[in-house]
């Protein structure tokens, strides 16, 4: 029988199942105990006091452009190279997507480019981390101060990512996590908005639950406090807040086993010139959600990937760049180089929790040997 490495696979320890029974059974699953337990442990995990966990990453970025005050007028600078979920939300808020372009060795976001499209109307840039790569935050907290403009990080690929010394989830204005089915940190689904001030961290707590705080009446039905502005149904339940806290106590080992296996094919991968392996970004620290190389052309990366898949080693893009579809046809442009280059060429093969030493030898032999099918079909 053929091997078959994936290219994700969810973790979720077999501790989970006890407290889980406990809360499903217990006659109470919506916001309450658990999920503010695992916002408490989420915050003092990441080293930020203001965090507020939501019920996506999607909310979350959707959460954060609404507390930067997004608007019909507004221009915000963003990456193609991403979810869909980064983007959709801008456009669902009447800002203007002002593509930059990214690095085509990284996939992250180009600093120089971000500041030649900045305009009287330009409200905020947006980053990825890609694969858990941190971006080069100094550059862009840089131009974001000289022209004061927000700054929002989707951190959907980078949990347990350091930059300068610290986890992503500092730096910037509005930070957003995903813990969807095959992220690092999986609630089954969830996600988090974390900030800089204690007054932004409440308006968050606000607006993710109708404008009401639910967490800050003695009301059994939570109706008493007053509502001051139209808020969202984003909060966290108790049955993903459950997973959540026996998920952090996993993290550091899960995180370092990605960190450990990435190093590992980049070690026995260096040197063939067919492919181009990760780079991270100086004074970071990635948590290789992805290990994404590159290849020569489109049609080579076609049957490499075809190559892999014979084998049994899971492979794929994950992302496409978002410009190309009907939805943002308007904001179109023909300057995105690194886009081209990049999204063209990238592919992403399997460096999580999961593999043995045995798997990435394996994968290490099936790239070489893809590597030689693809030369020769190509």
């Amino acid at each position: 029988m053929k091997r078959q490495i994936p290219l994700f696979k969810v973790h979720m320890p077999k501790s989970v199942l006890k407290p889980l029974g406990k809360i499903l059974l217990s006659g109470y699953i919506s916001e309450g105990e658990k999920s503010h337990e695992f916002e408490k442990k989420f915050q003092e995990y990441i080293g930020n006091p203001n965090v507020a966990l939501v019920n996506s990453g999607t909310s979350a970025l959707s959460l954060a452009y609404r507390l930067a005050g997004f608007g019909p007028g507004d221009e915000v600078i963003s990456t193609p190279m991403t979810c869909l979920a980064t983007n959709e939300p801008i456009m669902l808020t009447g800002a203007k997507i002002i593509w930059a372009d990214i690095d085509k060795t990284t996939g992250n976001i180009d600093p120089p480019s971000v500041e030649k499209r900045i305009t009287p109307r330009t409200k905020a840039i947006v980053v990825v981390h890609w694969a858990g790569n941190p971006v080069d935050l100094k550059s862009i907290s840089k131009i974001a101060k000289k022209h004061n403009l927000k700054v929002i990080e989707d951190a959907a690929h980078a949990f347990g990512t350091k930059y300068d010394g610290k986890y992503i989830g500092n730096h910037s204005d509005y930070v957003c996590f995903s813990f969807q089915a095959i992220k690092h940190l999986t609630t089954v689904d969830g996600g988090a908005v974390a900030v800089k001030t204690p007054e932004e961290y409440r308006r968050a707590i606000l607006l993710r639950w109708y404008g009401n705080a639910r967490s800050s009446t003695s009301d059994p039905i939570k109706w008493s406090g007053d509502v001051m502005e139209p808020g969202y149904k984003m909060h966290m339940n108790d049955v993903n807040g459950t997973i959540g806290i026996e998920q952090l106590k996993y993290m550091p080992k899960i995180v370092a086993k990605y960190q450990k296996n990435a190093s590992y094919l980049l070690e026995h991968l260096r040197g063939i010139k067919e492919i181009a392996l990760p780079k991270t970004t100086p004074g970071g620290k990635s948590s290789f959600w992805l290990f994404t190389i590159k290849l020569p052309d489109e049609n080579y990366r076609a049957e490499f990937s075809k190559a892999l898949r014979e084998r049994g080693i899971g492979n794929g893009i994950v992302h496409t760049r978002n410009d190309n579809y009907s939805l943002f046809k308007t904001w179109r442009r023909d300057d995105l180089l690194g886009v081209d280059d990049f999204c063209s060429r990238m592919l992403n093969i399997p460096c999580g929790w999961w593999l043995t030493r045995k798997d990435l030898d394996y994968i290490v032999a099936g790239v070489k040997a893809a590597v030689r099918e693809a030369t020769l079909r190509t």
